[in-house]
């Protein structure tokens, strides 16, 4: 898959400031991580995020209603609509996937008190005839969402690199001064 060089340079920066980011571990409960680049008429979002904040469990689902959840989930991540673009902008979505990690059944089981993360990731790449209108956008993840009490975003733009912090009080983005 092709990215652009916006995002692979938000990610190598993402990685190099590491020290800067609110991470204690591999992931944190509640807590998602969106990377965001807009490289002229193409804006591509990657999302991360532990199970237990899409979900209520991180394990393989334990009856039907557990099995509906993920599917919902899944089909949220996958149809974009995580993300909320102004229209003025005039964006189409070109690519969009989605994957559930640690949800399968497992034929070795964990050891007693050990616990296993499972998670999601979602990559969307839009073309955006009106670029120039992306001033910013919503991100609903925390009200699709409740258990993410916070969405981490570092964004890479024309206008530089920022980071953003979204909750279910504060969805928006902004990506323009």
């Amino acid at each position: 898959m092709k990215r652009s060089a916006a995002l692979l340079l938000l990610l190598a920066a993402h990685s190099a400031n590491a020290h800067d980011v609110r991470h204690h571990d591999a992931h944190v409960h509640g807590q998602a991580d969106v990377d965001l680049a807009v490289d002229q008429g193409t804006l591509e979002l990657a999302l991360r995020a532990p199970g237990i904040g899409i979900l209520d469990f991180e394990r393989p689902p334990a009856d039907s209603r557990e099995q509906a959840a993920l599917a919902r989930a899944r089909s949220i991540l996958q149809s974009g609509s995580w993300v909320t673009l102004p229209s003025a902008a005039q964006c189409r979505l070109d690519h969009a996937e989605a994957t559930a990690e640690g949800f399968a059944p497992v034929a070795v089981a964990t050891r007693p008190g050990q616990h296993t993360h499972a998670g999601f990731t979602a990559a969307l790449r839009y073309h955006c005839a009106n670029p120039a209108a992306l001033r910013g956008l919503a991100l609903p993840l925390p009200t699709l969402f409740p258990g993410l009490h916070e969405v981490i975003v570092n964004t890479a733009t024309s206008t530089g690199q920022g980071r953003s912090v979204v909750t279910a009080d504060s969805l928006r983005v902004p990506l323009a001064p």
